[in-house]
């Protein structure tokens, strides 16, 4: 668990951020309406989902579906690449590049953020995916250079970030552990997930996102991609060891 909670203590460093971390399968919350953001960090199997897992992840789909203000972040490789693998002393560009996510959905009244891995973890976050009307989290990546490019006019980028080692001028996130693919394009419930962070070229980004947004990009606009399926590049095994938590932001 010792991902999430590190994600919680960089949230929290933020000016003005009270959180509050929970975990998901000890007991069922009623109390979600309170906050302003929810941020979900789950490796869970479809074996590990409780009845307590069950009520609370149907309990944060309702806060979400019944909000004004329904901004999206998912993120396959937050648990596994960040901030485990970039941490060393003092705040890294990617621990950055996370407390950004609170800023800019602070900035738009709020929002929920799904973090996860790859596909033998995500059946449990799957289940909100779900219920508010997303398609879910899918597939392995584990594959050299082990980054991620990311999109230079999301409203997500930092100028900080590590140049990318194949693609000379962009700049990257890791994804060095097997991670999953976020979902992205048009969804069920009508949002629009453009890819913030991506695998290949700027061409190819819907075919294999590492990390989507409903806050929208000059880049990639809303038009509706070119079908496609998702890449399913390379083996690995998960290195993280927890079932399911959350850290949140209070009004």
């Amino acid at each position: 668990m010792s991902q999430g909670y590190d994600i919680a203590a960089m949230v929290d460093e933020l000016a003005g951020v009270n959180v509050t971390t929970r975990l998901l399968y000890n007991q069922t919350y009623n109390d979600f309406d309170q906050f302003d953001q929810i941020w979900v960090y789950d490796l869970s199997t479809a074996a590990d989902n409780n009845s307590h897992q069950m009520a609370n992840y149907q309990g944060i789909a309702d806060w979400y579906n019944g909000r004004n203000a329904q901004n999206l972040i998912a993120d396959g490789r937050i648990l596994s690449s960040s901030p485990s693998y970039t941490s060393s002393g003092g705040r890294s560009a990617e621990d950055l590049w996370i407390q950004n996510y609170a800023q800019q959905l602070d900035g738009v009244g709020g929002g929920l953020v799904l973090g996860t891995d790859h596909s033998d973890y995500n059946r449990g976050i799957n289940v909100i995916n779900s219920l508010i009307g997303i398609a879910g989290f899918n597939g392995n990546y584990y594959s050299s250079p082990y980054q991620a490019v990311v999109d230079p006019e999301s409203p997500f980028y930092i100028d900080s970030l590590d140049s990318c080692d194949l693609s000379a001028g962009e700049q990257c996130i890791n994804d060095n552990s097997s991670t999953g693919f976020a979902p992205s394009g048009l969804q069920a419930n009508g949002q629009f997930l453009t890819p913030v962070a991506y695998h290949g070229s700027v061409d190819q980004a819907y075919n294999a996102v590492a990390v989507s947004s409903t806050l929208g990009s000059v880049t990639f606009g809303t038009e509706v991609p070119e079908p496609g399926g998702l890449a399913l590049l390379g083996l690995g095994l998960a290195g993280i060891g927890f079932r399911s938590r959350k850290a949140q932001k209070k009004a």
